[in-house]
């Protein structure tokens, strides 16, 4: 490091006796500074040289150099080593090596450059001489080419010409890179490396490209060459061809390949009986052993337009390349194919005097992919039967030769034969399967006719039993009445028996007709608004004696909040008359019978627990069907005709309910759950007797408190039934009403046409209502999103109306709701928008 008050002195030194021109510029390219190694290197003085542009230095051939460094500079990049010519003051041209960095200023700016130049032109002609002094052996057969550290071609002998196809005078001086495929550029940086190293390449076996396209096979032996001074400047190159070597090389791998393949394939055909893999594997072999792009396999059947199709499998292509494309039965390429006359070998299509270029089958024939060669060869049965065909296609460049045809052909006889065992088993798995499953079929009609048998032999001897059990009461009692004398006590007795079984007797007969009216769907409810809790209390009240003679404690757990159902109550009476009924039989004294009421979102829940008997897993799916006892024997604790809870699940699907039986085994009791959708409106009772209604009796009746004739109303509830009550009810008052059941139905009728009103229900599938109105509210004014809307849900605590009006909607009602409240809501809100 140079110090002190000689630093200056010393860095001039330095510069001024270095051998190298170096120089200075600004960033527009003007010298600013010039050495004695640069007068004696151009030419020019520094006084000549200062002030000047150092494009005086630069040939015209050579001038758009300079932008391209200043640019580099400007980047704040150096330029190391850049061997190119330059142009002395006498004009004379010189190689030279330059090395170009950026000069920084006080401010860490760019304000310029440095360059330094060296004279090379004499290592230049040296490489040159000793190149053209390293004499290649004309005479050779091989191709020897010598070539610099860039690859450039310096020497072509005629070996090289016959190898590549080349001249001399075409190929020196060019990139030895137009000898290399594309698929093969990686080689030369790699070779080139090596040389730069001082290392020899030894019989390098590649693929070099002629001038015709043509790729040859060829061993390369690449060694460097020196100058005087030992340094490396170029390699020499010798190439031989050795094309017909690894072809006959190929030609016996290919052979042993083949072999393989066809063993393979033997071993496959032997043990496979399957005609599906077996196509796949004949494919697969066949198109491995042709060198095919593409091959297939067809089936000998016809489509519903008679033409042969393929069910195959492909090796190389996917199957939907082919779903498009018809197998033409009837074209004059296969017709020996598809007819089994014989095999068709087209080895070159354009060539093919049946295919030129006025034929539509030139190129491309019809119904196939574009092909260069095409091979056919059919499967025939040991019977004559054409049962397929193998076809393959080239769609590059190569060509069927007709010993892989004749390979192909020994494939397919062995194929036909495989095919013809795998059909011939198939056959004997199908009679076997058939017979198998016809077994089975009859031995399950059997079976189901004898418990369809015993079923009707157990209901029929329990219909006599429960029957003749209160008659024979009845008839015991009756006959000691007419014929003795009884006291006042006895005779009460005996009447109180009499009425109990009588009346006994006639529920089960009640319950058959029931169910006779359910199977022919005779049966009718009288369907009006009710509240549980009385029809609830009604079953409770009829089955308490019963449950008190038996010891059982009867409770009742109800939800006292203000609830309607529409519903039959005598029905739903009958329902939980039932259910309490089966759960005091199977309970034991002592045990707790309890009902339970209460309301879940939009539908109510009835419960009936019962700490009895219980009911065994195996038997809970079938404890609704009609005539099924879990206890059949005579010797049954209790009696029944089991047709109570299959009557209770009727009744309850016709109230649009469901219910259900859970239990966790036999002694651990069971519970009965009925769940009944709430009430949509509320709809007051009169005092006046009730008839059945009719089918026009059956809409709400009540005075409209307002018009809407006109409006358009758009009404939302995923229920069928609400959706048609209110679109009733609606249009008595005048309004165009449009039914929608989900969220996006809703959104699609206001962008086909804005309502003047929206009433939706909240809980809904998908998306609910509150979705629903944030979408709304979403849209433009003029789109519907200012149309007023009412929340009607089942949904009526606070905080679920405060999260409707937050959702946007201006009002919320609770279900159930007196119909003319709604209207009278509705005209308010449409007044007011």
């Amino acid at each position: 490091m140079l110090g002190g008050e000689l630093a200056p002195y010393w860095l001039t030194a330095i510069i001024e006796t270095a051998e190298d021109a170096i120089i200075s510029k600004t960033l527009e390219g003007v010298i600013t500074s010039w050495n004695k190694g640069a007068e004696r290197i151009f030419g020019y003085t520094a006084e000549e040289a200062v002030g000047r542009p150092v494009t005086i230095l630069i040939p015209a051939d050579h001038l758009d150099e300079e932008p391209t460094i200043l640019a580099r500079l400007r980047a704040g990049k150096r330029i190391e080593h850049y061997e190119t010519v330059r142009v002395r003051k006498d004009g004379t041209r010189i190689d030279i090596s330059l090395t170009v960095s950026p000069i920084k200023g006080p401010d860490g700016n760019i304000i310029g450059a440095s360059k330094i130049a060296r004279d090379i032109t004499e290592r230049r002609r040296a490489e040159e001489k000793l190149l053209q002094a390293a004499a290649i052996v004309e005479n050779s057969d091989d191709a020897i080419i010598s070539k610099n550290l860039d690859g450039i071609i310096l020497s072509w002998n005629p070996g090289a010409e016959k190898l590549y196809g080349y001249t001399a005078a075409e190929a020196i001086g060019q990139p030895v890179t137009m000898l290399i495929p594309e698929d093969r550029a990686d080689e030369e940086p790699h070779i080139l490396e090596q040389i730069g190293r001082g290392a020899r390449v030894d019989h390098y076996e590649t693929v070099r490209r002629r001038k015709d396209g043509t790729l040859i096979e060829v061993s390369l032996t690449v060694s460097p060459v020196r100058d005087t001074d030992g340094r490396i400047i170029g390699a020499s190159k010798i190439a031989r061809d050795i094309t017909d070597r690894k072809r006959a090389a190929e030609e016996l791998r290919e052979q042993a390949e083949v072999i393989n393949t066809v063993n393979r394939l033997g071993q496959t055909l032997a043990a496979e009986l399957d005609q599906h893999k077996l196509v796949q594997a004949v494919t697969d072999a066949a198109t491995e052993i042709s060198g095919a792009q593409f091959g297939s396999f067809f089936y000998n059947v016809l489509d519903e337009r008679g033409a042969s199709y393929m069910l195959y499998t492909l090796s190389g292509v996917s199957r939907e390349t082919f779903a498009h494309l018809p197998m033409p039965r009837a074209t004059d390429i296969f017709a020996p194919t598809f007819n089994g006359e014989g095999t068709v070998l087209i080895a070159d299509v354009k060539k093919d005097p049946r295919y030129g270029k006025n034929s539509p089958f030139y190129g491309m024939p019809e119904g196939h992919l574009p092909v260069t060669s095409y091979l056919a060869v059919p499967v025939v049965s040991r019977s004559g039967e054409v049962l397929g065909g193998l076809f393959f296609g080239h769609s590059e460049e190569g060509i069927f030769t007709e010993r892989a045809a004749r390979i192909i052909e020994g494939l397919a006889a062995q194929a036909a034969v495989a095919m013809d065992n795998a059909r011939l088993y198939e056959a004997a798995q199908r009679a076997r399967i058939e017979a198998e499953e016809s077994a089975v079929e009859k031995e399950r009609l059997y079976r189901e006719a004898q418990e369809s048998s015993r079923l009707k032999d157990e209901f029929l001897a329990t219909v006599s039993h429960e029957l003749r059990t209160p008659l024979t009461s009845i008839l015991g009692w009756a006959h000691i009445l007419r014929t003795r004398g009884l006291g006042d006590a006895e005779a009460a007795k005996a009447l109180e028996t009499i009425e109990r079984n009588a009346r006994a007797q006639a529920q089960l007969i009640d319950d058959l007709l029931d169910v006779s009216r359910i199977i022919t769907g005779k049966l009718r409810i009288d369907v009006q608004p009710v509240d549980p809790n009385f029809f609830i209390e009604a079953a409770v009240e009829a089955v308490r004696p019963a449950a008190e003679a038996k010891g059982v404690r009867l409770q009742r757990i109800m939800d006292t909040g203000a609830v309607t159902v529409s519903g039959d109550p005598v029905r739903l009476q009958q329902v939980v008359w039932n259910l309490l009924s089966n759960a005091i039989k199977f309970t034991p004294k002592g045990g707790r019978v309890q009902v339970r009421l209460e309301r879940v979102n939009s539908h109510i829940e009835i419960g009936v627990i019962d700490t009895g008997a219980g009911i065994a897993p195996e038997f809970l799916p079938y404890v609704f069907d009609r005539f099924r006892q879990a206890d059949q024997r005579t010797s049954r604790q209790h009696g029944g005709l089991g047709l109570g809870l299959a009557i209770v699940r009727h009744l309850v699907e016709l109230h649009g309910g469901s219910v259900r039986a859970e239990s966790p085994g036999k002694g651990h009791g069971s519970t009965f759950t009925v769940l009944l959708p709430v009430a949509p409106v509320y709809q007051s009772v009169s005092p006046e007797k009730r008839v059945h209604p009719a089918a026009r009796d059956t809409l709400p009746v009540y005075e409209c408190p307002d018009r809407f004739d006109g409006l358009q109303v758009l009404v939302v509830d995923d229920e069928p039934d609400t959706r048609e009550l209110l679109k009733a009810g609606l249009g008595q008052c005048g309004a165009n009403v449009t039914a929608a059941g989900s969220a996006a139905e809703a959104l699609e009728a206001i962008v086909a046409a804005v309502p003047d009103l929206l009433i939706s229900d909240i809980g809904m599938p998908g998306e609910d209502g509150y979705e629903l109105i944030r979408r709304v509210r979403e849209l433009p004014a003029e789109s519907g999103g200012k149309v007023p809307a009412i929340a009607l849900t089942a949904y009526a605590r606070v905080e679920d109306r405060m999260q409707a009006l937050r959702a946007g909607y201006q009002m919320h009602v609770p279900k159930p709701v007196e119909m003319a409240e709604l209207m009278a809501v509705a005209a308010s809100l449409i007044q007011r928008h």
